[in-house]
C-alpha cells in the first residue's frame, strides 16, 4: 500500500517498509520537456559531500560498489535509483535526492513530478508536487534518506536557488573548471620565520558536471568500449508534445508522432532496418542485438522512444534515425533532441538544431565501429524519406511503402 506524505512530512522506513533495498524514482513533466536532471547526494552527518564518489548524477552513474545506481528513465519517473541501505559506509548519514533545470526556466513551471519509494516491486510512498509549490527557483530538493537512530524518510519538496553547480556548492563540492594557471607571485625580501601554520580544512571534492554536447554536424566522440564493463549504448529521442500540423498520410491535429529507428550494418555483413514502422523492433538477445523498445504513437510517453545497441563491437556502421510519422509536416516545430549513454554511464547530448521544412526524416547520428571503440558523429542531415537517406549513407535496401 502507499502512504502518499506533503511537503515536510516524515516517517520511519520501517512503518512503511522492512527492505532496505529501495528503488526511489523521482518524475518531472513540463510545457515543452524542459531538460531536467535528477541526482542523488550521498552525505555526511555535516550534510557535506566528504566523498564526491556518492554523488550519483549523469557523469557518474553509481556509488563506489553500487549501492546507489542510477536505472534511467522508467515507469513514468524521469530518473530512478536502485539504493541498498545496509551496504551504504556509516560516513554517508543521509541521501538528498534533487531536481534541476538545465537551460531556461524556473520550478514554477513545473506541471507535476513526484518522488516516490518503492521495495520489492512495489510502491511504498509517494511525494508528489508541482510548480504552484515553486517560484524562481532553478532546483529542487524534492525528498530525503537519512540515519536518525534508524532509517527514515522525509518528503522535503525545497526550491532552491541556483542550478545543479549550486547544489554542489551547498553540499560542500566544487565544480572542476578549466582555467589558466596563476602568476607565479612576486619576489619577496625575505621575512621572519612565519607562525607554524593552522591546519586547513580538507579540500573540497572537485566534480565536473560538464555534458558532452555535439553541437555541429560533423562533431565526434569516441566511445572506449574496454570502459563499457558489456552494458548497451542507449539512444533516447524525445521531442515537443504541443505542436500542430500535417504529417505522414496527411492525418494531423494530436501531438507529433515520431519514430526512432536505424539503419545498421554489422562486421560480418549482416544488414537491415530496426523501426516501428513494419513491426521490426530487434532483439537483445538475438542478432543483430539492437533493439527499439517501444512506438510511442500518442507522444505522451515522458521517456520518448529508446533504441539499445547491446554488441557494439559488432558494429560496422548504424545510422540513427528520426522518422514523423504523423502530428507534424517537418521538424521545425517538434523541439527534436536526442541523449547517448554509452556503457561507461557518459551522456552524449545531440538537439536537432537546424531542421529543414518540408522535410520529414533525419539521419540523426552515425555509430561506427572500430578496433575496441565505437565513433558517434552528429549527422543532423534531413531527407524526403527512407529512400534518400538510404542512398546517402550506401546501405543499399529495397524499399516499399509500409505502414503501422
Amino acid at each position: 500500500m502507499t502512504t502518499n506524505f506533503v511537503r515536510g512530512q516524515k516517517s520511519k522506513l520501517s512503518d512503511l517498509t522492512p527492505s532496505e533495498e529501495l528503488v526511489v524514482g523521482v518524475g518531472v513533466e513540463a510545457p515543452g520537456s524542459p531538460d531536467f536532471d535528477v541526482s542523488c547526494f550521498g552525505v555526511d552527518e555535516n550534510d557535506r559531500l566528504s566523498d564526491d564518489r556518492y554523488f550519483v548524477f549523469y557523469n557518474q552513474k553509481q556509488s563506489p560498489d553500487g549501492e546507489i545506481r542510477a536505472l534511467g528513465a522508467q515507469g513514468g519517473d524521469s530518473e530512478a535509483f536502485q539504493v541498498n541501505l545496509s551496504h551504504l559506509p556509516q560516513k554517508i548519514q543521509k541521501l538528498v535526492f534533487t531536481v534541476t533545470l538545465d537551460g531556461a526556466g524556473t520550478m514554477s513551471q513545473v506541471q507535476s513530478g513526484h518522488l516516490r519509494v518503492s521495495a520489492g516491486g512495489a510502491e511504498v510512498a509517494r511525494f508528489p508536487f508541482s510548480g504552484s509549490d515553486f517560484a524562481q527557483e532553478k532546483a529542487i530538493i524534492a525528498g530525503e534518506i537519512y540515519r536518525k537512530g534508524e532509517w527514515r524518510f522525509a518528503a522535503v519538496g525545497q526550491g532552491f536557488d541556483g542550478g545543479l553547480d549550486a547544489l554542489l556548492k551547498h553540499f560542500g563540492g566544487e565544480q572542476i573548471e578549466d582555467s589558466a594557471p596563476a602568476p607565479p607571485p612576486p619576489s619577496r625580501a625575505p621575512a621572519a620565520a612565519p607562525p607554524p601554520p593552522v591546519p586547513s580544512p580538507p579540500p573540497a571534492p572537485k566534480v565536473s558536471i560538464s555534458k558532452i554536447t555535439l553541437d555541429k554536424k560533423g562533431d565526434k566522440q569516441t566511445v572506449d568500449l574496454s570502459k563499457a564493463g558489456g552494458r548497451p549504448i542507449h539512444v533516447n529521442l524525445n521531442w515537443d508534445t504541443g505542436s500542430r500540423g500535417g504529417g505522414f498520410l496527411g492525418f494531423g491535429g494530436g501531438a507529433p508522432d515520431l519514430d526512432l529507428g536505424c539503419m545498421y550494418r554489422l562486421k560480418n555483413g549482416e544488414a537491415s532496418v530496426i523501426q516501428a514502422l513494419g513491426g521490426n523492433f530487434g532483439s537483445k538477445s538475438l542478432s543483430p542485438h539492437i533493439f527499439l523498445d517501444k512506438d510511442d504513437r500518442s507522444g505522451t510517453a515522458s521517456d520518448g522512444e529508446n533504441l539499445y545497441l547491446y554488441r557494439p563491437e559488432d558494429i560496422d556502421l548504424v545510422m540513427v534515425f528520426a522518422f514523423i510519422y504523423g502530428g507534424a509536416s517537418d521538424f521545425t516545430s517538434v523541439g527534436g533532441r536526442m541523449k547517448i549513454t554509452d556503457g561507461s554511464g557518459d551522456e552524449i547530448s545531440i538537439n536537432l538544431d537546424s531542421p529543414d521544412r518540408g522535410r520529414n526524416f533525419c539521419a540523426l547520428c552515425t555509430v561506427r565501429g572500430s578496433k575496441g571503440s565505437v565513433e558517434i558523429t552528429k549527422e543532423e542531415q534531413y531527407f524526403r524519406g527512407h529512400r534518400d537517406a538510404d542512398e546517402r549513407y550506401g546501405f543499399g535496401f529495397r524499399w516499399a511503402r509500409g505502414s503501422k
